[in-house]
């Protein structure tokens, strides 16, 4: 499956042009969602498959990464997720429970950053941060969560997550849950009485809503409740990518998963960061040119301060590049036109002014 869906649409060793290459260098580089552990038990060896390991990050230039963990799909009954997990050598006991494969699945995180030597390092405080993008300091990791089902109807479970690492949390994923409609859901209803909780007890103890797979209503729900730094870490837009199912009943497709202009404005206005995806289905084309007009249909609705990359690597979707190929993303939006002050930005920028507003 890794190597089934991890593909990608260019190479990342095709040459850059040297400025471009010292300017992408001088940037702190920061990738929001990043779906590695939920894939691959190994991270620090080069791999000659997927997205994502650690030489490809520092090749890439990546200063900050945001590992994200998820503990069921494609549904709410786990239909994979088992036989995924088991394979990857989860043991029955780390099976039991969402809460035991989020468990399993951050520990997968703290092992890597153990056995890195220094090369992965955990991001939890301001005083973490700044050492983001410093020589010499390796590459920054916090944790996201998606989906308030991993929560098991527990919000105690969520004070858990925070001492582990976990910074941002989306209450939606790929399908409905108890606390909010998903916008590939098959209801995509509202945020429910348990989901206002949630949100409130996210804020509360310093930790990022992430609107991220959320429905529509569950954004125009949430929204209102939301009194600290929050973010909508990785989509495409509908006005780019609207293509449909030819399969009845489907609904994980771009027509569904991507952010409608009303959403994205609504979002933007309201201070939320939205971090853009390098997935090739959701940007509407498999080529560095689609990227940069996602990017503008971004600055179009949310402003140069308001958009981010979160690519999604590693995320079960087919990516226009890895992550050693982040430097081509940047040559693409410079020649675009872009001034490298917006790139600069949106290469990290604004992520890391987010995480700073939100860490203690």
């Amino acid at each position: 499956m890794d190597r089934l869906l991890h593909t990608t649409a260019i190479r990342s060793s095709d040459p850059i042009d040297p400025e471009v290459a010292a300017f992408h260098a001088q940037q702190r580089v920061v990738d929001l969602v990043v779906g590695t552990p939920l894939f691959r038990p190994d991270i620090l060896r080069r791999q000659a498959h997927g997205h994502v390991d650690l030489p490809r990050l520092r090749e890439g230039g990546v200063d900050l990464v945001g590992f994200t963990i998820a503990t069921r799909h494609p549904d709410l009954r786990g239909t994979l997720s088992t036989p995924h997990f088991w394979s990857q050598g989860l043991s029955r006991r780390q099976l039991t429970s969402d809460m035991a494969i989020a468990r399993a699945l951050l520990d997968r995180i703290g092992g890597w950053m153990g056995a890195s030597r220094g090369l992965l390092y955990s991001v939890r405080s301001r005083s973490d941060l700044d050492r983001v993008g410093r020589p010499g300091q390796g590459v920054g990791v916090f944790v996201g969560v998606q989906g308030g089902h991993a929560l098991e109807g527990d919000l105690g479970n969520l004070a858990e997550l925070r001492d582990r690492g976990v910074l941002m949390v989306a209450p939606a994923h790929i399908m409905d849950n108890a606390l909010v409609g998903s916008n590939t859901g098959r209801r995509s209803g509202g945020l429910t009485g348990y989901g206002r909780e949630a949100v409130a007890e996210i804020q509360r103890l310093g930790m990022l809503v992430d609107l991220a797979h959320m429905s529509v209503a569950g954004i125009e729900d949430t929204l209102p409740l939301l009194h600290r730094p929050f973010l909508l870490s990785h989509t495409g837009f509908t006005r780019l990518s609207h293509a449909g199912s030819r399969i009845p009943g489907r609904r994980f497709t771009p027509r569904h998963r991507n952010l409608a202009d009303r959403e994205a404005r609504i979002v933007a206005e309201a201070g939320g960061l939205i971090g853009v995806t390098l997935s090739t289905r959701l940007l509407g084309g498999d080529d560095l040119d689609a990227v940069r007009r996602t990017v503008d249909v971004g600055l179009e609705l949310a402003g140069y301060r308001g958009l981010a990359l979160g690519s999604d690597m590693d995320g079960a979707l087919r990516m226009v590049c890895d992550a050693a190929g982040l430097p081509a993303v940047t040559a693409a939006l410079l020649r675009g036109g872009l001034d490298r002050e917006t790139v600069s930005a949106l290469l990290g920028g604004n992520a890391l002014a987010i995480l700073r507003a939100t860490l203690p």
